[in-house]
């Protein structure tokens, strides 16, 4: 058991609520801070739930810059530290300043690479073999702090968002509690490597399938972008079609990419890529979803000619 430290939580949504509880178990947490829970149209009111249950005080606010009555109570309650776990806006200097050991923060990835948004998305669709949790010193800009903890986690050739990011859940509240060990104990944080990259928030603008792009690339946008995130799509007849599943076909299909050509392997063979490129072997959709209808075999809904685009 390490040394009990008096903190302040900030956090939001299954993130945060899966830090909180152990986060209480092991240190005196004086204060809770999250959002409302329908900010961002997310509906997630999981940490106002946990702080409830474990009789914390609850403090709301949806960007700090605007609740200056928070901002004084967390002064007041003089925290050693600030945790933060999916905190959603930005925490402005003033605030970072009032733990007098510091203000941590668990990011989604191997910082300084994938700072910013969705990095689970992003690096499964750029083809990663590895993610991980950084917990680091906050500091005005997003994800830039010194080097606490690290964890790394392996990234199956077929593995979805939804998996990575259930494997990642589980290592949330050790690597948090492991951090504040390291502080406790006076460990000097490590600052980042220069370089890095900056992700920005994935919208359904992003998710698009180019039939242009080879296999390789269109089977990793699909699987990085599982339910419950937005799926990747395309045009069928002018209306979306979002593709929940797809798989590397058995054999190579080429030609014109976006074509649908047969119906194989229980699901449905595009086209996709240049027919030169070494990576155009096609893909086999094998379930997809109209807007606001329930998911169902491509077969269902595609027929041998029609074009995607």
């Amino acid at each position: 058991m390490g040394t009990v430290m008096k903190a302040v939580f900030f956090g939001y949504g299954e993130i945060g609520a899966t830090v909180l509880g152990p986060l209480a178990a092991r240190h005196e947490v004086s204060a809770v801070v999250t959002h409302r829970p329908e900010f961002g149209g997310l509906g997630a009111g999981h940490v106002a739930a946990i702080a409830h249950q474990l009789g914390l005080r609850t403090l709301i606010a949806d960007d700090l810059a605007d609740a200056p009555e928070v901002v004084q109570a967390l002064r007041t309650l003089a925290p050693e530290v600030l945790v933060s776990a999916n905190w959603r806006t930005r925490v402005p200097e003033d605030v970072l300043a009032i733990p007098s050991l510091c203000p941590l923060n668990i990011h989604d990835a191997l910082l300084p690479d994938y700072a910013g948004f969705g990095s689970v998305n992003w690096s499964i669709r750029n083809g990663e073999t590895a993610i991980g949790l950084t917990v680091h010193v906050m500091e005005r800009d997003l994800d830039t702090g010194p080097i606490v903890h690290t964890v790394t986690v392996p990234i199956a050739s077929q593995d979805t968002a939804t998996v990575v990011y259930s494997a990642l859940l589980k290592e949330y509240p050790h690597a948090v509690l492991t951090a504040l060990d390291r502080v406790a104990a006076g460990v000097t944080p490590v600052p980042q490597r220069a370089g890095g990259s900056f992700y920005h928030r994935i919208t359904e603008a992003d998710t698009r399938i180019d039939w242009t792009q080879p296999t390789t690339r269109i089977l990793d946008l699909v699987r990085a972008q599982s339910d419950p995130f937005v799926n990747a799509w395309c045009l069928l007849d002018g209306g979306k079609l979002y593709i929940k599943t797809a798989t590397f076909p058995a054999r190579t299909y080429r030609g014109t990419p976006g074509r649908v050509v047969a119906h194989v392997g229980g699901g449905v063979a595009v086209v996709c890529g240049h027919s030169w490129s070494p990576d155009a072997h096609g893909v086999v959709l094998l379930e997809v979803a109209r807007p606001g209808e329930p998911a169902g075999p491509a077969t269902d809904i595609l027929a041998p000619r029609a074009r995607l685009s």
